[in-house]
């Protein structure tokens, strides 16, 4: 972190401006980012990631000899890793096209310790109606125009998609009201499930990109759009049977189609999202596939995906008070086609076979000061997976957890 602000403040040379700052090359450095403090107590255990920022779902109830789940236990914390700090690069122009970069890191990238993650990384080439994004961003299906207005880092997981990866962006104005977007993306950080556990090698060695394409219209009050995404993985090189070992290619192509809105007027503001997806685990979602069919004498496999729908709302009232609320329901279909009897699944949270959330909030702004309050009731339903009936979740039990959270933070 010391060597980070030391080239920037040493090493270039710059002009100071109140809009920021421009290096002896008229390339212009604009700070921005923030100091968070977040004070957390949940009524029982949670899956999550960084420190317990990231809330995704209650755990799955285990019961001790007396009867009592081990994990219906309180808990709390007090974080700052939430903090954050970006950089955005401009100034630079050939022809008519204006090249410009950002880069954003924060501090929960290691567990239990304040480690610096990288969470954008990208150079973007804009023309008069086309713009070029390559580097690390958010997956083209978060919608950076519409997306959840919550406290909690985890930006209204497990319903909202969660995946900033590598890719290559296309934006074309169609008209002035109308865009045309197109991505092809390759995982890295955010990645499938499967045989060799979490790993972004199933991708890569499917070779071809995750694709997407997306039409977004808008205008003053308004945004509303949809989208496709294709996804190919190779989950395995290899199999061992009964006859040896053999190579294999057989590959798992899935599909996701995804609508959204926003509309706001003065001090109102009302979003919404619906996602049907196959196997979008590598987005922090509940999903995954299942091995359908498999041969005893050389170990071939094929593979079917689980189906799942995931849908969120949101409003929110106000300017220096605010106030909001967010729901998410998520409903697990079963898979596309008859799983193996031996129900070998990939993914996460493929025995879950619900999930909602009520989330309300108050917030105040002064200036670049916040101070907020959210509680969110988060409950999952856990079941038995039946291979019998396409991998449906059944006989399940509902475990909830609250959480509370307050939050304070100076915006730079």
């Amino acid at each position: 972190m010391k060597h980070i602000f030391y080239f920037l403040f040493f090493c270039i040379p710059f002009a100071v401006y109140p809009q920021g700052v421009t290096t002896s090359k008229n390339i212009k450095i604009d700070f921005t980012g923030f100091v968070r403090n977040d004070f957390i107590v949940d009524s029982r255990k949670n899956v999550c990631a960084c420190d317990h920022l990231l809330e995704f779902y209650p755990y799955r109830p285990v019961y001790d000899d007396n009867g009592e789940d081990i994990y219906a236990r309180a808990n709390a914390h007090f974080l700052n890793t939430f903090s954050r700090f970006g950089t955005r690069f401009s100034g630079l122009e050939i022809g008519n096209a204006k090249i410009s970069a950002y880069l954003e890191f924060d501090f929960t990238g290691f567990s239990s310790t304040n480690g610096v993650r990288l969470r954008h990384a990208y150079t973007s080439i804009a023309w008069p109606k086309t713009t070029l994004l390559f580097g690390r961003a958010w997956h083209p299906s978060f919608i950076e125009k519409v997306y959840p207005s919550v406290l909690n880092e985890n930006t209204g997981l497990p319903f909202q998609v969660f995946n900033r990866s590598p890719q290559l962006r296309l934006t074309h104005h169609l008209s002035d009201n109308l865009d045309f977007i197109a991505g092809a993306v390759y995982q890295y950080n955010y990645v499938n499930d499967g045989p060799d556990g979490k790993t972004y090698r199933y991708q890569r060695e499917a070779v071809v990109p995750n694709l997407h394409a997306q039409l977004q219209f808008y205008n003053k009050n308004w945004v509303v759009g949809a989208a496709i995404d294709w996804k190919s993985i190779l989950p395995r090189t290899s199999t061992i049977g009964i006859n040896g070992t053999f190579k294999t290619d057989e590959k798992l192509n899935t599909w996701a189609a995804l609508a959204y809105l926003k509309y706001s007027k003065d001090m109102f503001e009302l979003k919404a999202k619906t996602m049907w997806g196959q196997n979008v685990s590598e987005s922090l979602l509940p999903g995954g596939y299942a091995v359908a069919s498999r041969d005893e004498e050389t170990g071939a496999e094929t593979y079917t995906p689980l189906n799942h729908i995931y849908n969120w709302i949101n409003f929110t009232y106000g300017k220096k008070w605010k106030v909001g609320l967010y729901a998410g329901y998520m409903k697990n279909l079963g898979t596309k086609d008859a799983p193996y009897y031996e129900g070998v699944f990939y993914g996460m949270a493929t025995d879950i076979d619900r999930i909602y959330k009520v989330s309300p909030q108050l917030i105040y702004f002064f200036k670049n000061f916040m101070v907020g309050w959210e509680m969110s009731w988060t409950s999952a339903a856990y079941g038995d997976i039946d291979t019998g009936d396409y991998g449906k979740v059944k006989n399940t039990e509902t475990v909830t957890n609250f959480r509370n959270l307050v939050s304070v933070a100076y915006n730079f």
